[in-house]
């Protein structure tokens, strides 16, 4: 019982593991929006579906990073704006490093299974959204009053 505690107050309760909980949130309105595009639109639109399975995490991961992970303290409509530009690029930058590492191990190389390689893409990913978005996106800005916060 006590490791169950451990994790729910790891999940729940630290910034990381809430990255890890809304990550994977994340992951299952992508998925669940990509299946309902393949329902709409067919199979044939494997490219407009994927657009729009990935539009669609990049909003979700935008707005629970903002407000329940990172708890950005931007209110002006300038800042928020700037904010969201940097997450998208950001992201998008990752969606293509993604490709460009499967297709390097996959294509290029030709050194492991499709599956394989996207996990190692995954990870890759993974970590460097987290930093992108602790550091640069979400970063709290020093206002030249040192801020003593304590972060989990």
């Amino acid at each position: 019982m006590n490791l169950i505690r451990k994790l729910w107050n790891f999940a729940f309760h630290t910034r990381d593991g809430l990255y890890l909980v809304f990550g994977v949130l994340t992951t299952l309105v992508s998925i669940a929006v990509f299946a309902v595009c393949d329902l709409l639109f067919g199979e044939e639109r494997l490219i407009l579906n994927t657009v729009l399975k990935n539009v669609a995490g990049i909003l979700f991961a935008y707005f629970t990073n903002r407000t329940i992970v990172f708890k950005s303290q931007n209110k002006t409509a300038a800042a928020k704006t700037a904010e969201f530009i940097q997450f998208t690029v950001t992201r998008t930058a990752t969606l293509f490093l993604d490709m460009a590492i499967v297709w390097l191990l996959c294509d290029k190389l030709a050194v492991m299974r499709a599956t394989i390689a996207s996990c190692i893409a995954s990870a890759v990913v993974i970590v460097l959204n987290y930093f992108a978005s602790r550091f640069l996106v979400f970063a709290r800005k020093r206002d030249g009053r040192e801020k003593s916060e304590k972060e989990s």
